[in-house]
């Protein structure tokens, strides 16, 4: 037939060709027959081995005919000296471990742990704000000044509390001197010392009244003692009757008794009067501990408590000065000069935005992923920076699944020195996926596709390569899971897939 004996000249011509002319032209062949599909390609090697069959006066029947355009049975040649020209490589089919990330959709929000809400615990007016939206503040930096009444009552109280203490400090400090002087003293009298000497002795001392009344007392019991030793004396001369003598003995004894009880007495004044005195310490040190506990409460800090001093402060002793909790940034302020607030108004709130939390939905599918990612480094990706990943630490893995959206939420944290990441973006996260053991897999671009069937190229031997459909499982950015139509060893074409399809379909055009 015409048509048969054109091809048949168009054959031998392509053959002729130079090598790399005729690689170019097959690659530019494959581009333009690509879409026709591989039902056209078949039929017509069917036809074109029919016709061949007829042309050359077989009888074979076409039912005995092996259609080479068969899936296990396309079989494409390609010289093995022009493969690393070509860049095809071979490699056999081997078994390893695959994991697919998984990703989902996040949010970044401010990091719940590093976040302060400032509310005034007092009542006042704002006497002086330092600070403005947006400003970054380092720990204890001024940011409002809140004129208090509160406060300044509970300085006031606290200052006079300090006055009574240095009074009683010092009352305790006398009793303990007059105690100390009059035990000396009573020590003396007791041994029977001279009051001339005593006198002289104890002159400095301080002892109160008690010097005047255990001298009283003891020089009546001396002069009482004199009097009965001068009347003994002149008893037996008959001078003296024994009335006389009997009441001066009397009057010595009754002298005896009352020094002796005035020390006793005085003894007990002692102990009860610095007992009294170190009662008032320790009365006015409670008061100063409880005042000085109240304006810590208030959130007064310590050096503003220790520095109180009504008279060179004034009125800026009623000052509640509100300072940064921690380093951060000023992101609300609700508050004005000389505005009114109470101990439920919000003034301002700092976060600290060095780091920010990744809120991520994880379907139900993915649940099983959770528990394996506590405590783990996960990828985060934004539109605004396409160049960057950032990463973050789980810190939570959820507990309740969404009713509604079927996902659990799970949580992360992420430095954000640079900040980058602003809270209310939208990020897209990395999970590493479940791993898959003992599977083949491929280089993505081993795996080629024609008429909706993926297929591989098998190296058979010497020049050619037959074409294996094969059945694909999951796949990332590198590899691809083949789940049948791989044994174990055999010669995979990993790379250069797309020559031999190519050279393929143009053998299979140049036969027609």
């Amino acid at each position: 037939m015409p048509s048969s004996s054109s091809d048949a000249k168009t054959v031998p011509s392509n053959r002729s060709m130079h090598p790399y002319l005729k690689q170019g032209i097959i690659i530019a062949v494959a581009a333009m027959i690509g879409g026709f599909g591989n039902r056209w390609l078949t039929n017509r090697r069917s036809d074109t081995s029919i016709s061949n069959t007829s042309h050359h006066g077989h009888g074979t029947s076409s039912k005995e005919i092996t259609n080479p355009t068969e899936p296990s049975m396309a079989i494409a040649t390609f010289p093995a000296d022009q493969w690393e020209a070509a860049g095809i490589k071979v490699s056999p089919a081997k078994q390893s471990d695959f994991s697919k990330p998984i990703r989902v959709t996040g949010k970044i929000s401010l990091n719940e742990d590093r976040i302060a809400h400032i509310f005034p615990m007092v009542e006042g007016t704002v006497d002086q704000v330092s600070v403005s939206l947006g400003q970054n503040v380092k720990t204890d930096d001024l940011l409002v000044v809140i004129h208090s009444r509160e406060i300044g009552t509970a300085k006031l109280d606290l200052y006079q509390a300090r006055l009574k203490r240095e009074l009683a400090t010092v009352k305790l400090g006398i009793q303990e001197n007059i105690t100390a002087n009059t035990k000396q003293l009573i020590a003396a009298l007791r041994a029977g010392q001279p009051i001339t000497e005593m006198e002289q002795k104890f002159r400095s001392n301080a002892m109160g009244d008690y010097r005047e009344r255990l001298l009283a007392s003891y020089a009546s019991y001396i002069k009482a003692q004199a009097d009965l030793t001068r009347l003994e004396g002149v008893r037996d001369s008959g001078a003296v009757s024994s009335k006389v003598l009997l009441t001066a003995q009397a009057s010595r004894d009754a002298d005896l008794a009352t020094f002796q009880s005035r020390i006793e007495q005085i003894e007990y004044e002692m102990q009860t009067s610095q007992l009294l005195a170190s009662q008032d310490l320790k009365e006015a040190e409670t008061k100063i501990a409880v005042a000085s506990t109240n304006l810590r409460i208030l959130g007064c800090s310590q050096e503003d408590i220790d520095s109180i001093d009504p008279a060179n402060q004034g009125e800026a002793i009623s000052h509640y000065p509100i300072t940064a909790p921690f380093d951060g940034t000023v992101i609300t302020k609700d508050v004005a000069l000389r505005e009114q607030v109470r101990q439920s108004t919000s003034v301002l709130t700092i976060a600290d935005l060095s780091t920010v939390w990744i809120t991520a939905d994880v379907y139900e599918e993915n649940v099983p992923l959770l528990r394996s990612l506590s405590a783990k480094n996960i990828t985060l990706r934004n539109e605004a920076w396409p160049d960057r990943t950032f990463d973050a630490k789980v810190f939570y893995t959820g507990e309740i699944m969404d009713e509604a959206t079927r996902t659990i939420s799970m949580r992360a944290t992420a430095d954000n020195s640079e900040r980058l990441l602003k809270p209310g973006m939208f990020v897209t996260v990395d999970l590493p996926g479940i791993t898959e053991s003992n599977v083949f897999t491929l280089p993505v671009g081993a795996v080629l596709e024609h008429d909706g069937k993926s297929f591989v190229f098998i190296h058979s031997g010497g020049d050619s390569f037959e074409r294996r459909d094969v059945k694909i499982g999951p796949t990332d950015a590198k590899v691809v899971v083949i789940r049948s139509g791989l044994t174990h060893g055999e010669s995979v074409v990993v790379d250069g897939g797309f020559i031999l399809k190519s050279r393929l379909l143009a053998e299979l055009m140049g036969e027609e």
